[in-house]
């Protein structure tokens, strides 16, 4: 069946009855993953999590109290075809999100390369070969904004923009991308890739996959205990807050039609690294921090300087709108880790 034709064959998404929906989630314990599990079952879906550690931790169930029916917990490993072959057929996956990826930036790049690889570009392979195979409607990639490399954080980058990774993780993100729009060309598979940007908020915490934590995680808790920071470099960032990162690709999910084959999840505007501590200093009084600017401190941030991800197409083609600024995305996190950070 050719592109244009199985579009139409899909119908409206928008119109199916909630329940009548069965999407997967691969990497659904992770920190994103997990927003998309309770988005996803909050509007009456019934969602599988697929992840090597199966199960949910106690923090992970605690967070979905409300919407644990309609969501089920799988162990497969994404680079074995037959075990997603057979989650996908049994379960009958109409969507699949795969969100699953190891996250190797920053000083852990290095020993975690060979993996990034294997995991990332190798289980994105398998996962395709696997939705393609079992006939699923619908394909979602969860990417990275790390493909664009760095740029004048003047600037917004659309999702036109060149794409130009430094590290393994932009490398491998790069490498699912082009596999899985050959796949849509090849095998007339619908779907769309979704490029996330430095999402912040509840759940987010070290990992298998995940080793390394965004500035935020450390800020709040800082500003939580009443610890002082000082501030290496004022760098800037399109932080986002993990809620409206899961509610734009929820919204992918569910859209009647995909216009684009790319789409930018962010909240669409930089901040300064000052202006996330002066809001923390003002949610939490007895918080302090202060700007040195050694330069030696945010590496990572500062080999991938880059301007704010444009949304306007997401925000016209899939109705998305970021509900949370900056201030009050940063008070709800502050709330959560008042009852669960240790």
């Amino acid at each position: 069946m050719g592109l244009v034709a199985r579009q139409q064959a899909l119908g409206a998404y928008a119109d199916w009855p909630a329940g009548s929906m069965s999407i997967l989630v691969t990497g659904g314990t992770g920190f994103v993953g997990i927003h998309v599990l309770r988005e996803l079952a909050g509007r009456g879906g019934s969602v599988i999590s697929l992840a090597t550690g199966g199960s949910l931790d106690a923090g992970a169930q605690e967070f979905l109290s409300g919407v644990e029916g309609r969501i089920t917990c799988r162990e497969a490993d994404v680079r074995d075809l037959d075990a997603v072959r057979r989650l996908i057929r049994d379960a009958r996956v109409r969507v699949l999100v795969h969100g699953a990826a190891v996250t190797a930036i920053g000083s852990l790049e290095a020993a975690a390369a060979h993996e990034a690889v294997m995991v990332n570009v190798g289980g994105t392979a398998t996962v395709l070969e696997a939705a393609r195979l079992e006939g699923v409607e619908r394909f979602m990639l969860l990417s990275s904004a790390t493909v664009y490399g760095s740029s004048p954080p003047s600037i917004p980058l659309d999702e036109d923009r060149a794409l130009a990774p430094q590290g393994i993780y932009g490398v491998t993100k790069r490498a699912a991308e082009e596999i899985v729009s050959r796949y849509f060309d090849l095998f007339g598979m619908t779907g769309a890739i979704l490029r996330i940007s430095t999402p912040y908020g509840p759940l987010e915490r070290p990992t298998g996959q995940r080793t390394v934590m965004s500035p935020v995680y450390d800020w709040c808790r800082a500003a939580l205990h009443g610890k002082d920071v000082a501030l290496e470099e004022d760098l800037e960032r399109d932080f986002t807050h993990c809620g409206d990162t899961a509610r734009c690709i929820v919204e992918a999910c569910h859209a009647a039609k995909l216009g684009y084959r790319v789409y930018n999840v962010s909240s669409g505007e930089n901040f300064r690294f000052s202006s996330v501590l002066e809001i923390l200093s003002r949610l939490r009084p007895s918080f302090r921090f202060r700007v040195q600017n050694t330069g030696v401190g945010s590496g990572f941030f500062r080999d991938s300087l880059r301007g704010p991800l444009a949304i306007e197409r997401a925000r016209n083609d899939l109705g998305f709108v970021p509900q949370y600024d900056l201030e009050s995305g940063l008070r709800e996190y502050l709330r959560w880790l008042e009852k669960h950070a240790a």
